[in-house]
C-alpha cells in the first residue's frame, strides 16, 4: 500500500513539474517572441547629445536605414509620407520645405530656408543643394518646431539632420544596388568599408542615377527636351582614425552633379490668370505664333527652346571628438563649393523668338565655410550641460541669363560682386535632474548675422566693373530661449512640456529702386506639450504633441516688373499663428506584422498680414485697393502655402517565411492630404483639393539577408498635385495675375537587386 502511496505522489509530482516546466518554456517563447517584436530602439543626436529617441523632450521623427528604403527615400522629396506636420514643395531646381504652417517661399543664394538641413553636422545653405541625392545613409531626423538655440538661424520651422555611415574597423563590408524602373530608369549605387587597421578605416560610397524627364515635350520626337529628366552622379569617400579610445576623427569629402532639362524657375506651366478678378483657364499671354498644345496637362507640354539644368558641388569636412573624461570636445569644419546654371523657355509655350528671350534663367558660385565647436559634459543624473560656438561664411555670386542670339550669358546691367553672408552663433544648454523623474532643460543662444549686398557696377568704365566692398551691408541680431520640463510618468512614459524661439535672418534686396532695401528677420516663439510612450513590451511606441507657434515679421515672397522680365524680392508681411496636433505609431503585433502611421491636425492662420498688391486679382472683397497706389494686399484670415489641416500616413508590411528560399514581404504606403493652397494667396486656381498616394512594394530577402530584391509602384493612383503656385504680373500682360504651376510626379515602377557583403 505505502508503495502504491509513493508511486502515485511520484506520477503527480512529475506531471506538476512537467506543467511547470511546460508553463516556463512557453512563457520563455512567449517571452523570446516579445523580444522579437519590439521596436528598435533609436539613438538620435537631436539635442547634440546621444539619446533615446523616446527620452528627448523634442517632437522628432527618426528614420533608419530599413525606413529609409522601404518609403523609397532617395531626397528630401518623399519624407513626408512618414513625418506628420511636414509638406513638400518644389519648383525648378529649389525645394520649398513646410512645417506647421510657416513655407520656404523666397530662394536663391541670399534666401534663408525655414527648415534647416544638416549632413553630418554641416548645414546645407540653399534651396537648390538642398535636392542631392541621399546615398548610403544611416539614419534621418526630422525635428518640428523652432530649433533656434542648438542650431541657430534658418532652423525657424524645424530641423532635417541627414547621417551618413561612418568607416568601421572590424571588416570589409558594404552593399551594391542596380535599380531599373520606368522613364528608362538605371540607378547603381553600392559602398564599401575597408578597414586598413585597429584604428583606420575608409569608406567609399557612390551613384549613378538616370532616367527620361516625367514631364513630355510634344514639340520634338523622343525624350531628349522631356522636362525633369535626371542624370546625377555622386560619390563620398569617408577616412577614420580612432588612435586612442578618447580620439575619434572622421574626414569626409565627396562631390555630386545633376545635370539635365530641368524645369522652370517658379514653375513649369501656366495653369490660367486672373484678369480683374475674373479666373481664365490657360496660359494667357501666348506668343502670337504659339500653338494650342502648349500645355496639355501635368505631364506634358510644348516649348520650342531647349532647357537645361547644370549642378555641382564638392565638399571637404572635419569632425573631431576627444573625450576628456570631464568634458567631450567636438570640433566640425566644413568648405562646400557649389556652381550651377538653369535654363528654360520663358515664354512657356512652342512660339515665340529662340534668339533674343531676354531673361532665360541664372546660373551662380558659392563658397562656404563653417565651424563649429561643442563642450558637452558626461551623462549623469544631477546636471548635463553642452555648450559651444558657431560661425558661418558664405560668399556666393547669382546673376540672372539672358540669350542674344545663340548666346546664353550674363548681362553687362547685372555683372555684379558677390552677395556675402556671415553668422555667428553661442550657445549654451543644459538640463537638471531634480529628481529621478523630473528634469528640467533649459537653452539660450545669441545670433548674429551680417549680409552685404552685391557689390554696384562701376559704369564709368565699359564694360562696367563692380565696386569691390561698396554693396550695402545689414547686420540683425537676437538672443533665442527655450525651457522645457521633461517628468517620467513611470519607466515606458514621459510627458514634456517647452516654450522656445526662433529666429530666421533679415536682409537686403537689389532689384529695383521701388524695392524696400531691406527686410527684417521673421521670429516664432513656440508652445508645446508631447508624449512619449512605450507599450505592450516595446513593441508598440505611440507618440504625441500639440503645439502652437506664434510666427512674427514673417518674410513674404513678392514681385516687380524690371524691364523685359519680372524679378522676385522679399519683403515683411505679418503674422501667422498654428496650432495643432501630431502622432505617431509604432506597431508589431505579431513576428510577421510590423504596422506604423503618422497624423497631423493642423489650423494655421494669417492675422494682420500685407503684401504688395497683385495686378489682375480685382479688389478680392474689399482685400486690395488698386486705384490706392499705398494700398496693399490684406491676407488676413488666409492659409499659408503647404498647410493642410489634416494628414494622414499609414505603413504596413508582411513578412512570409520561406524556410531556405528566404523572406517575401509585401510593403503598403499611404499617405492621405487634406486640401490646401500652394500659394499665400488663396485663389482657387492655387487650390489642391485633398488626395491619396500610395505606394506599394513587393521585397524578397535572402535567408541571409545577403540579397534582396524589390518590385515596387509609387504613386499608384497616378495623380498630379499641385506642390507649388505663384501668382505674379508677368512683364508681357502686368495687368493680369498669372498662375504658374509646379505639379508632383506622375506614376513610376520598377525592380531593385541589393547585395550586401
Amino acid at each position: 500500500m505505502e508503495v502504491k502511496r509513493n508511486a502515485l505522489y511520484l506520477g503527480v509530482s512529475l506531471a506538476l513539474s512537467g506543467s511547470v516546466v511546460a508553463q516556463q518554456e512557453t512563457e520563455a517563447t512567449e517571452q523570446e517572441s516579445a523580444n522579437n517584436r519590439q521596436v528598435e530602439e533609436i539613438i538620435v543626436t537631436a539635442t547634440k547629445r546621444s539619446q533615446d529617441i523616446q527620452s528627448v523632450s523634442v517632437a522628432v521623427t527618426a528614420l533608419g536605414a530599413d525606413d529609409i528604403a522601404k518609403g523609397g527615400i532617395e531626397d528630401v522629396s518623399r519624407i513626408e509620407n512618414l513625418v506628420p506636420g511636414m509638406s513638400y514643395g518644389q519648383s525648378g531646381s529649389e525645394v520649398r520645405l513646410a512645417i506647421r504652417g510657416t513655407r520656404t517661399n523666397n530662394v536663391g543664394s541670399e534666401a534663408e530656408q525655414v527648415v534647416g538641413i544638416f549632413e553630418d553636422g554641416v548645414y546645407v545653405p540653399t534651396t537648390t543643394q538642398a535636392l542631392g541625392s541621399y546615398v548610403d545613409l544611416e539614419r534621418i531626423e526630422v525635428l518640428r518646431g523652432p530649433q533656434g538655440t542648438l542650431y541657430g538661424r534658418n532652423t525657424f520651422g524645424g530641423t532635417i539632420n541627414i547621417h551618413t555611415r561612418a568607416p568601421e574597423f572590424d571588416e570589409v563590408s558594404g552593399y551594391v544596388q542596380a535599380l531599373a524602373g520606368t522613364y528608362d530608369r538605371r540607378k547603381v549605387e553600392g559602398a564599401v568599408n575597408l578597414p586598413i587597421s585597429d584604428t583606420l578605416a575608409v569608406r567609399l560610397a557612390g551613384l549613378m542615377d538616370q532616367r527620361d524627364g516625367y514631364i513630355e515635350n510634344t514639340y520634338v520626337d523622343g525624350p531628349s527636351d522631356d522636362l525633369n529628366d535626371a542624370d546625377n552622379k555622386y560619390f563620398r569617400a569617408s577616412l577614420r582614425w580612432q588612435p586612442t579610445e578618447s580620439l575619434d576623427v572622421i574626414v569626409r569629402a565627396g562631390q555630386g552633379t545633376q545635370e539635365g532639362n530641368g524645369s522652370a524657375i517658379w514653375g513649369y506651366q501656366q495653369i490660367g490668370a486672373y484678369d480683374n478678378g475674373n479666373f481664365l483657364a490657360g496660359h494667357q499671354y501666348l506668343p502670337a505664333d504659339a500653338t494650342a498644345a502648349t500645355d496639355q496637362g501635368p505631364w506634358k507640354v510644348s516649348r520650342n527652346m531647349a532647357s537645361s539644368v547644370d549642378l555641382e558641388s564638392s565638399f571637404f569636412t572635419v569632425q573631431a571628438e576627444w573625450d576628456a573624461d570631464w568634458v567631450v570636445i567636438k570640433y566640425t569644419g566644413n568648405q562646400t563649393n557649389f556652381e550651377g546654371s538653369q535654363t528654360y523657355d520663358p515664354d512657356y509655350s512652342d512660339g515665340g523668338s529662340l534668339t533674343d528671350s531676354g531673361f532665360v534663367g541664372w546660373n551662380s558660385d558659392q563658397d562656404t565655410f563653417s565651424h563649429e565647436i561643442q563642450f558637452t559634459s558626461p551623462a549623469n543624473d544631477t546636471f548635463e550641460w553642452l555648450g559651444g560656438a558657431y560661425y558661418f561664411e558664405q560668399a556666393a555670386g547669382w546673376n540672372w541669363l539672358e540669350r542674344v542670339g545663340d548666346v546664353t550669358a550674363v548681362p553687362h546691367w547685372d555683372n555684379q560682386g558677390d552677395y556675402v553672408s556671415t553668422s555667428l552663433g553661442v550657445f549654451a544648454n543644459g538640463t537638471l535632474h531634480m529628481s529621478e523623474a523630473t528634469r528640467l532643460v533649459g537653452g539660450i543662444r545669441y545670433a548674429e548675422d551680417t549680409k552685404q549686398q552685391r557689390d554696384p557696377l562701376d559704369w564709368s568704365v565699359w564694360p562696367p566693373v563692380p565696386m569691390k566692398g561698396q554693396g550695402s551691408k545689414g547686420d540683425w541680431n537676437d538672443i533665442l530661449y527655450k525651457a522645457a520640463v521633461e517628468h517620467d510618468l513611470n519607466d515606458d512614459q514621459m510627458l514634456y512640456g517647452q516654450v522656445s524661439t526662433g529666429y530666421r535672418a533679415g536682409g537686403i534686396n537689389f532689384v529695383d529702386p521701388v524695392v524696400p532695401l531691406t527686410y527684417e528677420p521673421e521670429t516664432v516663439t513656440a508652445w508645446e506639450v508631447g508624449y512619449k510612450s512605450t507599450w505592450l513590451d516595446r513593441t508598440m511606441v505611440f507618440n504625441a504633441a500639440v503645439y502652437l507657434n506664434q510666427y512674427r515679421d514673417m518674410q513674404a515672397q513678392s514681385f516687380v516688373v524690371q524691364g523685359t522680365g519680372v524679378t522676385e524680392y522679399t519683403e515683411n508681411g505679418g503674422e501667422l499663428d498654428s496650432m495643432g496636433f501630431e502622432a505617431e505609431l509604432s506597431w508589431n503585433p505579431t513576428d510577421q506584422l510590423s504596422l506604423s502611421g503618422s497624423l497631423s491636425i493642423m489650423q494655421a492662420e494669417f492675422g494682420k498680414y500685407e503684401v504688395s498688391k497683385v495686378q489682375g486679382l480685382g479688389n478680392m472683397g474689399g482685400r486690395q485697393d488698386l486705384n490706392d497706389p499705398a494700398s496693399l494686399l490684406n491676407l488676413e484670415g488666409f492659409r499659408p502655402a503647404l498647410a493642410p489641416e489634416l494628414t494622414l500616413g499609414l505603413q504596413a508590411s508582411y513578412d512570409i517565411y520561406l524556410g531556405d528560399m528566404g523572406t517575401l514581404t509585401p510593403y503598403a504606403q499611404t499617405y492621405y492630404s487634406g486640401d490646401y493652397y500652394a500659394y499665400d494667396i488663396n485663389v482657387e486656381g492655387a487650390k489642391q483639393d485633398s488626395f491619396t498616394r500610395t505606394d506599394l512594394r513587393l521585397i524578397w530577402a535572402s535567408p541571409d539577408a545577403s540579397w534582396e530584391v524589390q518590385g515596387y509602384v509609387m504613386n499608384l493612383e497616378n495623380e498630379a498635385q499641385l506642390n507649388r503656385v505663384v501668382v505674379f504680373n508677368p512683364s508681357e500682360r502686368p495687368s493680369i495675375a498669372s498662375l504658374q504651376a509646379n505639379w508632383s510626379n506622375p506614376r513610376t515602377a520598377g525592380v531593385s537587386v541589393n547585395y550586401n557583403f
